[in-house]
């Protein structure tokens, strides 16, 4: 069993947008998946309520791990609850807001996998899409930003249950995303 943690000291770079779609990759892929909901706002297990995931979410951790290849860890933000999966998938803005976060916390997570992931980038801003093709040519992985993401979690789904303009590409992001994880010659150390 693979255990992934979605997790970041940053608010708000789609750390649960992440976790569900890689769940949804990694479902569509044929591997059984859990999504555990560990960030107090519950709002994974809020988009599974809507009952359209293929996939389980629960509240935090199951007292006894059922079989699954994928158990997928939604962490809320915060530098004192760490990740204690093997891996974890590191989303976050290309700001230096973001980028000072990480850095303070990359030397707490010294001993894990971790996959620096950018998230949201909008090629159309000239900074940004220099700092996230800069994080690029360091090892990261880039999501781009996209509205099929926010238009698939309101109806309760992932890029993957969607027809929509934009939903190919974006299943190709995270289908690629999933490829790094499952293929550890790929990953970027933290340093």
């Amino acid at each position: 069993m693979r255990r992934i943690a979605f997790w970041s000291p940053k608010g708000g770079v789609g750390k649960t947008t992440l976790a569900l779609n890689f769940a949804a990759a990694a479902y569509y892929a044929g591997y059984k998946v859990l999504v555990c909901d560990l960030d107090p706002q519950q709002s994974a297990v809020s988009v599974f309520s809507e009952k359209n995931l293929p996939f389980p979410v629960i509240a935090n951790r199951p007292q006894v791990v059922p079989y699954v290849d994928f158990l997928i860890c939604d962490y809320a933000p915060s530098l004192e609850n760490l990740p204690i999966e093997e891996t974890i998938v590191q989303p976050m803005r290309a700001s230096v807001l973001d980028l000072n976060a990480i850095a303070r916390a990359t030397r707490l997570i010294r001993d894990k996998r971790v996959i620096k992931c950018v998230n949201g980038v909008d090629t159309r801003r000239h900074e940004e899409r220099v700092m996230a093709m800069k994080l690029y040519s360091e090892g990261a992985h880039l999501i781009k930003d996209r509205s099929i993401y926010v238009k698939s979690l309101t109806r309760g789904e992932t890029v993957f249950q969607q027809k929509a303009y934009g939903s190919r590409e974006a299943q190709n992001e995270i289908n690629r995303l999933l490829e790094r994880v499952i293929k550890p010659s790929n990953v970027s150390q933290a340093s």
